[in-house]
Parts: structure tokens; sequence; C-alpha cells
């Protein structure tokens, strides 16, 4: 069963609430704070901390899955390899200590106290603390990605995509779980996940999709300009004629599950890939741009899938 769908002369959204809707967290908290609408900044507040709460604990399942997972298929000596890895990588990562690897304190009852008599000084710890959470959830993000260049540097892009569907069981059910909901819902639940990865948006309409650019993304783009995959961290790259490169484009290890998850998997359960992530090549830190079609079955997606780079004879 698709989702109903209006027609395609239908604008769902207009631009002042696409530009609205990309706006991110912090800034949608100091607009209300700054003329004294203190409890929409909390409403915002709430939300924010369900979203990186959510986040840290998908990251948690992945990590632990990927542990599961070498432990399973590898026995104790895949086990000792992820200890390895994760030992590796904190050994080497910048600033790792309980400030950083520790969940931050609350948002909503700082900025509830703070934002009817001080919203300057309330605008600045929170922006303390959003620091904090975003180094949590880039320490997550490098932590499976340590683990996923242990698994392709020890046994190959078959086994990388393994473990990706492994973890991909349970993530892309819940990932689908909104697929018959209003199609503006969709798109809110789906933007507020990006938003919960620090993603800078701008987010446009199209007739049958809403179209979706990171700048960069809040994941693998934000590890780009982080350097992730030179040294000390010197996380892997594949580009292997592999579903896990899109079939030969230069991808980083985190980027690794987009073909496998949303590609992949998605066209297995749903007949289509969904949503339709145009990733750039390569390590650089480009604008990456997703399609989220209104219809979430719509067997156009399948076109605007990524192709391989070709490489040069």
């Amino acid at each position: 069963m698709t989702d109903v769908v209006r027609p395609a002369s239908d604008r769902l959204l207009t631009d002042e609430q696409l530009v609205a809707l990309a706006r991110s967290p912090r800034d949608r908290i100091a607009r209300h704070l700054l003329v004294g609408e203190v409890d929409e900044a909390v409403a915002v507040a709430e939300r924010l901390e369900r979203e990186l709460h959510g986040q840290v604990d998908r990251y948690t399942h992945w990590t632990t899955s990927l542990f599961a997972f070498l432990g399973e298929r590898h026995g104790p000596a895949g086990s000792a390899r992820a200890v390895h890895a994760t030992r590796g990588l904190f050994a080497r990562y910048p600033a790792v200590g309980p400030v950083h690897a520790e969940l931050p304190e609350p948002l909503v009852p700082a900025v509830a106290a703070g934002g009817r008599d001080d919203p300057y000084g309330t605008l600045e710890d929170l922006d303390a603390t959003l620091a904090r959470w975003r180094h949590l959830v880039d320490l997550h993000r490098d932590w499976i990605s340590a683990l996923l260049s242990e698994i392709y540097r020890s046994h190959g892009p078959d086994e990388l995509e393994a473990a990706h569907r492994h973890v991909g069981e349970r993530t892309m059910s819940g990932l689908m779980a909104h697929l018959e909901a209003p199609v503006e819902e969709r798109l809110e639940r789906f933007v507020w996940l990006l938003l919960g990865h620090f993603s800078e948006l701008t987010i446009t309409e199209e007739p049958d999709r809403f179209v979706i650019d990171q700048h960069p993304c809040g994941t693998c783009g934000r590890q780009a300009v982080q350097g992730r995959e030179e040294p000390p961290i010197s996380l892997a790259v594949a580009d292997d004629d592999h579903l896990v490169t899109w079939g030969g484009r230069p991808t980083t290890m985190y980027r690794t599950h987009v073909p496998v998850w949303h590609v992949a998997m998605a066209t297995e359960r749903i007949g289509v890939p969904w949503p339709v992530n145009q990733c750039p090549a390569g390590t650089g830190d480009a604008d990456c741009r997703i399609l989220f079609y209104k219809d979430p079955f719509d067997p156009a997606a399948a076109a605007q899938v990524p192709g391989p780079t070709r490489r040069q004879p």
C-alpha cells in the first residue's frame, strides 16, 4: 500500500515554512528567548534533547551490534580486534575525557530557568552544552567508523556489507516505521533526525519531492572537515567495485552504510531506495543532497541513486 499523495501541482509548504523547518534548533531557541517566548524555547529544547539522546542511543546500538557481529562471526579473535580498534581510536582521539564522554547536563531546565532573566547568558550556556553534545555524537560516529575500518581491513567489502546488514535489520525497521504517515509529518521527523546530527540544511520543494541540501552533512561531511581519514585517526576508505561503494566510488567507512541500508535494504523492503542520498564521492566536505519523495514508494527514486565513479584506465 502506498502513501496517499496529493496531486503534483499542489504545493505543500511555503518557502517561509521550509526556511523555518531547516533552521537549527539553537537558532530557534535564540529567536524565542530574545523576544521573551520562554515556553516556546523550552518546547524546542525538549525536542532537541530528545533527538540528541535518540542519536546517542542509536549509535550505542550500532556500536554494540558491531561488537556482537565480530564476536559471532569471528570468535574471540574478532572480539579482541574490536577492543583493539576501540583502544587505538581512544588513544589517538582529540580531547577524550570525562567531560567529553559523559552525557551533558539537561538542556530544558537551564533554558527554562534562565530564559526570562538572562537570555544571553542562557544562550552562552546552551552553546557550551551543545558543543559537548556535538563532540559526543562525533565520538560515537568515529567509534563506529573505527570498527567498520577494522572489519574492512581484516575481511574485505563482503564482510563489511554483512556487518551493515546485521545492524540494519533493526535500524531500517525503525527508520521506515512511519512511511504511511502524512508527508509533512514524515518530512519533519526526518529533518529533526538530521538536526540531531548538527547538520546545516536548506530545503526546497519540487512537485514530487523535497530536496534537502546539507552544508555539509553532520556525519560524513563533518568527519571529512575534521580529517578523520588522515593521521592520527586514519579511518579506512573503500573503493572496491562493490555494493558498499555504489559500485566503485571512493567511500568513507561511515558512508558505506548508505548504499547498503538506504539503497539495497530499502529496495528489498519497499521496492525503491529510501531516502535517496546523493552522497559525494571521496573524502571531501562537499555538500550532500537528499531527495525525500512525497510518495516514498515512487519508482522514480531508483534513477536518482549515485553511480560508480569511473576510474581512469
